[in-house]
């Protein structure tokens, strides 16, 4: 029987142990888009010098997965309750702190960063990627979904055969946040007339290659977040704000949010953004400066965080 590609499901749990598989249910159930399964395998070639000139078959090394996806991002439907994408974000280096029925904030860690299992089923195919770590993008543009792109990698294992799952996903699905009265704020300035903000979360993931594994890799770790904002305000003489006497000067904060009921808000906070690159660009005939720099720490594991509530 044909596969088809749209016929995807996801389940993502965090891991107690690392690689150790929690069997994710449908309680981890996440609504993505474009969920693509790259499986990495090093190709050792036998350029061997023999009687003939042609080559002996080449060996498997190495073997990893990468797993990416967009999703639209949303709460749990309650501010005291951690959303499902929660255990996402924990496995690209964020830490979770629950303020009972007021918020749930994800804020950059240092030590005992989690990871994630991932059941990726493509139609009648189940991949389980464990130990998996990675990073996030979100962009925030006016009148759309706050969408999130991850890239994970994670230990390989050979896929099996398992028909696609019942799935329940959080009731939220149905209405995410949009990005429309996101009260952008940039140095406490909410006047600026910007269509986006692009956030990279940055993170750098190693791999730790092992002897001692029948993949070779023993599995990743976040070591370095290096986190960059991309805002695009338009240009207007009379409500300007001089950007280019902050560039590489004097970090500001910045915060922009995509809203819809309690329980279902996400606002991200930079409080310090020191602007790196500015430069001009046309949207529509309007002149607007596209404004790139660093989320930058002021006392450590304060770079940014994300808020639902």
């Amino acid at each position: 029987m044909v596969m088809l590609s749209k016929k995807s499901v996801l389940w993502a749990k965090a891991e107690t142990t690392y690689g150790a598989d929690p069997t994710p249910t449908t309680a981890n159930a996440l609504l993505v888009q474009d969920a693509q399964i790259k499986e990495t395998h090093e190709v050792l070639e036998r350029n061997v010098q023999w009687k003939t000139l042609d080559r002996l078959p080449s060996i498997k090394g190495e073997s990893y997965s990468e797993v990416s996806f967009k999703m639209d991002i949303h709460g749990s439907g309650s501010a005291a309750l951690a959303p499902r994408v929660g255990a996402l974000l924990k496995a690209c280096g964020l830490a979770e702190t629950i303020q009972s029925g007021v918020s749930v904030t994800y804020t950059v860690s240092t030590d005992n960063i989690s990871s994630v299992t991932l059941w990726l089923y493509k139609d009648g195919r189940q991949h389980i990627i464990t130990g998996c770590r990675g990073t996030c993008k979100l962009n925030f543009t006016a009148g759309k979904t706050l969408v999130a792109e991850f890239t994970f990698k994670g230990i390989y294992a050979d896929p099996t055969n398992v028909a696609l799952p019942s799935t329940t996903y959080e009731s939220t699905v149905t209405l995410p946040p949009v990005c429309k009265s996101s009260q952008f704020a940039y140095n406490a300035k909410t006047t600026l007339v910007t269509q986006s903000v692009e956030f990279d979360f940055g993170v750098t993931v190693a791999k730790r290659p092992s002897l001692s594994t029948a993949t070779a890799v023993a599995g990743f770790e976040i070591v370095e977040f290096k986190p960059v904002v991309t805002i695009d305000p338009e240009c207007q003489i009379e409500t300007s704000y001089t950007f280019r006497s902050d560039l590489l000067t004097t970090p500001r904060a910045l915060a922009v949010l995509a809203t819809r009921a309690t329980g279902n808000i996400v606002t991200l906070n930079v409080p310090k953004f020191n602007p790196t690159k500015i430069e001009y660009a046309d949207r529509e005939g309007i002149l607007i400066e596209k404004i790139e720099g660093e989320a930058s720490a002021n006392s450590g594991n304060d770079a940014f965080n994300i808020v639902f509530s």
